[in-house]
């Protein structure tokens, strides 16, 4: 190697390998303990039967990331097992250690579970926290939540404000002031305000100093003028804070009450309502909308609006866009000519505003906005509001928006208005009331139920009724029911708005055009045999159609749909229609005991008018018995299941012992010995339903009848249904009956059924033995006759063979005789 100039000596060679083997010699010692370690840790995790408390005690000392996760979420659960003392002891520090944990997710699931553990503290030694001594701020936990509320991590500092809001809406609640005053009012709030002022700093800021100092040294040697110092990050720790106090005055400003708030919040916001930053005024404008909610329209006039204004002119479009979203809520606290000042003022501002998102944020809540003039009392009084014109012209403008075809590319910037217009147009009309229809409101509303979009022709068809509700019978019928007839043919979205609320606006309608309406439900019907969701939909609707109409309409038009929906393909469809049988059967129930004086249909059935009527009544409710009856006799396991739950849901609606008794009990005692086993599990269940409504089975039990499918000694119906059910094989089946049974009476009827089953088995052995009996008597004639035709068939050759002889030997005669007359002839 000195050879080519490189001149290295024995030591560095030496040097060299004991490093070398210093290296390898160690490698071993540092392998060895991770596998004993890692399965210490596994065993650890793994073991079950430890308590929270076991586990706390186990990983306070930690430094694994698994063991500080488990730390933080046992915390909660470990509280009351410790106890008062054990925890004041143990658990703070825990606490402290994990606020200022290196790593996002430990601090994340801490401040997830802070509300729990501050309440335990606050509920059990709330005096530790309300002493007025100067050693207070040592036993608070206000330096706690200022750390997690001023965490760099959103998500921790997010889920921390969610928890303080938690434990003052509960301090509150338990009507605790004084922990409320000392540990957010002079401790939280104070704190923040304390660093803000730049009279502290951030609680164990010095902790992470080391961290802060280190960034600091790497920043200073990047590019030349652009370094950064230790006080642009104090600086940013104050706008921090002063953000973080503002939002969280803001969010607890209801719980607070007005006092508190004039106390406190307010002059929080005025202080830093001109601060430098823009996100500060951004924050603090979004606040005003909070605060007014709280305050009184005095102090909202005197304090709150020019700070408001203020904000408005803000040259930020951020701030300007909180004062947007805050509109709504302050126009809510001001006089009525304030509030009208305001908004047109803001409107005519805000809507020629040079940013877009600020113009998009006015149609968001021009809805919200004209709400806040509909009169405190309208639920009472009916009466409507007085919306300022330039807000309502404002409002019919977004309408307007898609109408002209040379604004196609501000279309394509502005959000979508046509459809916050439909969102908002029930409100709108809510509010200006039915006499704005004709002369403002109708011609934007008939063009936009036509608009392309069909998330906004779903919204309207989704409001229709809200239109009509508030409109009257006149203008619905005139202006709506073209647009409801034309829904009801368009996509399945838009149709399902309609048939979610298909009752409410029939009810909208008069009585004469509601029944000239009614017809069409078949063709929906027919128009939704594709969507057995939509079908699903309509089947709900007809419990409230059937109470809007007469019997005899209700019987012609909505009882077909009420079986079809019945004898449906699916279930959720079937178990729907069933669930109207009991409106249906008290409607025309009701027409029979007012003997048909609300029948509008009664010709045909006599020419007095009131026994036409009554008689009318009499033959409808006969209709509907029939259709149960032909339920109940059904040849598919359909119809009777179908029948049982009807069963079932009359008697969860109520109807009376008599007629159950004399109905339904003997159609339903025969479903006990159905073959179909979900047959007999439902017929099971109506019994059980039958057993929970306590009054109406005494009474069942003393009127229901002998059942004359089963042995009339073994008790009434309803008993006899019922242990049979007990009997059954199928455990669902049994399910629904056991706990209203006799055990007794169970083991018998068990041991009569199982000595019934073994006299069935021993006469199904004796029938068994009498045919084989048969069988052998039967197989002996035949051997019989077969062994007779054997002999028959042996001497028939015999016979032939006799034959044969007698007839050679007459041959031999005839020919003897031939010769002796040849012979005399011959002479």
């Amino acid at each position: 190697m000195a050879d080519l100039g490189f001149d290295f000596t024995d030591d560095d060679y030496e040097k060299e390998d004991n490093l070398t083997n210093d290296v390898v010699e160690t490698i071993p010692t540092i392998k060895e303990p991770l596998p004993s370690e890692s399965n210490e840790e596994e065993d650890l995790l793994a073991d079950e039967k430890w308590t929270p408390a076991e586990r706390v005690y186990a990983f306070k000392e930690g430094d694994i990331l698994i063991h500080r996760l488990l730390l933080a979420k046992e915390l909660p659960n470990a509280l009351e097992e410790l106890g008062t003392e054990a925890s004041v002891q143990h658990v703070i520090p825990i606490m402290e250690k994990l606020s200022s944990d290196s790593d996002d997710t430990v601090r994340e699931t801490f401040s997830s579970e802070l509300d729990q553990i501050l309440l335990y503290f606050y509920k059990n030694t709330p005096c530790t926290f309300t002493r007025k001594e100067d050693s207070t701020q040592d036993k608070s936990f206000a330096p706690l939540m200022i750390t997690i509320l001023l965490d760099q991590n959103s998500a921790v500092a997010s889920l921390g404000q969610q928890a303080i809001i938690t434990v003052v809406s509960m301090l509150r609640e338990n009507d605790m002031k004084d922990l409320i005053d000392s540990e957010i009012h002079k401790g939280l709030i104070d704190g923040l305000m304390a660093i803000v002022d730049g009279k502290s700093k951030r609680p164990h800021f010095e902790d992470r100093r080391v961290s802060i100092d280190n960034e600091i040294e790497r920043r200073r040697s990047s590019t030349p003028g652009f370094e950064s110092t230790e006080d642009e990050f104090d600086q940013g720790e104050v706008s921090l804070a002063k953000v973080t106090c503002i939002s969280l005055v803001a969010s607890i400003a209801n719980i607070l009450g007005k006092e508190k708030c004039v106390e406190t919040c307010l002059p929080i916001i005025e202080q830093l309502a001109s601060d430098t930053m823009f996100y500060v005024r951004k924050e603090a404008a979004a606040a005003i909308g909070n605060l007014a909610l709280v305050l009184d329209t005095e102090l909202v006039e005197q304090r709150l609006l020019p700070l408001y204004r203020q904000f408005c002119e803000d040259q930020i479009w951020h701030v300007r866009k909180s004062c947007v979203l805050a509109l709504p809520s302050v126009c809510s606290a001001l006089s009525n000519q304030a509030k009208i000042d305001l908004t047109v003022t803001s409107v005519e501002t805000f809507r020629n505003d040079v940013s877009r998102s600020v113009r998009n944020t006015l149609a968001d809540i021009v809805g919200e906005l004209i709400a806040r003039f509909l009169p405190a009392d309208w639920e009472k009084t009916g009466q409507p509001g007085k919306i300022p014109e330039p807000l309502l012209s404002y409002f019919l403008s977004l309408g307007a928006t898609t109408a002209n075809s040379s604004n196609t590319q501000m279309l394509k910037l502005e959000i979508d208005r046509p459809f916050i217009c439909a969102y908002n147009f029930p409100a709108v009309v809510m509010t200006a009331g039915a006499d704005f229809w004709d002369t403002h409101l109708r011609e934007t509303y008939l063009n936009l139920t036509k608009d392309y979009q069909i998330k906004v022709r779903c919204t309207f068809a989704h409001s229709l009724h809200d239109i009509a509700r508030i409109i009257g019978p006149e203008r619905t019928e005139r202006d709506l029911v073209q647009i409801f007839a034309l829904y009801l043919m368009d996509l399945d979205d838009v149709k399902q708005g309609v048939l979610e609320h298909l009752a409410d606006f029939l009810g909208t309608l008069a009585v004469s055009s509601r029944n000239e309406y009614i017809p069409i439900l078949a063709e929906v019907w027919d128009g939704v045999a594709t969507n057995w969701h939509l079908r699903n939909i309509l089947a709900r609707q007809l419990r409230e159609i059937s109470l809007l109409f007469d019997a005899s309409r209700v019987v012609e038009h909505v009882l077909p749909l009420v079986v079809r929906a019945c004898h449906d393909e699916f279930a959720a469809v079937r178990q729907t229609g069933v669930s109207v049988f009991p409106v249906i059967l008290d409607v025309v129930r009701h027409a029979v005991e007012e003997d048909g004086e609300s029948l509008s249909q009664a010709d045909g059935y006599g020419d007095d008018v009131v026994e036409n009527k009554k008689n009318f009544a009499l033959a409808l409710l006969s209709h509907v018995m029939e259709r149960l009856d032909e339920f109940a006799r059904s040849n598919h396991y359909r119809g009777r299941l179908v029948f049982a739950q009807i069963c079932q849901a009359l008697i969860e609606s109520g109807i009376g012992a008599s007629d159950f008794a004399s109905f339904f009990l003997p159609r339903l005692a025969p479903l006990a010995y159905d073959p179909v086993v979900n047959v007999r599990i439902a017929a099971s269940r109506t019994i059980g339903t039958i057993y929970t409504n306590e009054p109406f089975c005494r009474e069942l039990s003393g009127i229901a009848a002998p059942s004359r499918t089963v042995n009339e000694e073994s008790g009434h119906a309803l008993d006899q249904m019922t242990y049979r059910f007990a009997l059954d094989k199928d455990s669902d089946v049994r399910s629904f009956v056991m706990e209203f049974v006799d055990k007794d009476v169970l083991e018998k009827q068990q041991k009569k059924l199982k000595q019934q089953e073994e006299e069935q088995a021993a006469q199904m052995e004796e029938d068994k033995q009498a045919t084989q009996m048969d069988e052998d008597k039967q197989s002996v004639h035949m051997d019989e006759d077969k062994q007779s035709t054997h002999s028959d068939e042996d001497k028939q050759p015999a016979q032939m063979d006799e034959d044969k002889q007698l007839a050679q030997v007459d041959d031999k005669k005839d020919g003897e005789d031939d010769v002796m007359s040849e012979a005399k002839e011959e002479p």
